[in-house]
């Protein structure tokens, strides 16, 4: 399957950047991280949909970006990077460009944000302790992370597979939903009616 960018990314990328317009520097931050995160999930598509990678992530950023109107440019280039580590091919690699070219503060929110390997016997204890960090954790990722999951909510509210649209609901009730809580009122409600769509 060929894996380009779809009109949504061109113009998820320009509505993003307008509110950065009068910084230079801010816009040639966020370009950079939209090229470096366009490089890392090349070829990646969203579950088995033919929507590129690269989609969720600018989603993610233009949540912060439009809905919450968050004027932070390195909130914004960690939500474009938010799975760069979790997606990327070589992980020192990716590790060492992120840190170069973004950052101590970008870098460690984005190591914040990436999931801990699972298996079914250790799961549960992991994720416990992963959204714990988040939660104790700087407002930043938390924002990040509640986007992220609103994305996806919306996402799969027309998942075909159910069942695994149903496991995430229950997940992101569980850790999420109580972190929305206390981070932000507006991104609770958000995710709230994104969760009730999924049926």
């Amino acid at each position: 399957m060929q894996w380009n960018l779809n009109n949504f990314t061109k113009i998820a990328f320009t509505k993003l950047i307008q509110p950065f317009g009068e910084d230079l520097n801010d816009v040639v931050k966020i370009t950079k991280a939209f090229g470096f995160a366009a490089n890392v999930y090349s070829g990646l598509f969203r579950n088995e949909s033919q929507e590129p990678y690269i989609n969720h992530a600018m989603k993610v950023a233009l949540i912060l970006s439009d809905e919450l109107k968050v004027r932070d440019v390195d909130t914004i280039c960690a939500a474009i990077l938010h799975d760069a580590i979790d997606k990327g091919k070589d992980v020192n690699e990716i590790v060492e460009e992120l840190k170069l070219n973004f950052g101590e503060n970008i870098y460690y929110t984005i190591r914040s944000l990436t999931e801990p390997k699972t298996n079914e016997e250790n799961r549960e204890k992991l994720l416990v302790n992963y959204f714990d960090n988040i939660s104790k954790g700087p407002k930043m990722p938390r924002f990040i992370k509640i986007a992220d999951r609103l994305d996806n909510a919306r996402f799969l509210k027309n998942d075909r597979k159910k069942e695994k649209a149903l496991r995430y609901k229950e997940e992101t009730q569980k850790y999420i939903l109580p972190l929305a809580e206390k981070t932000d009122d507006t991104m609770a409600l958000k995710l709230s009616i994104a969760l009730y769509e999924i049926k």
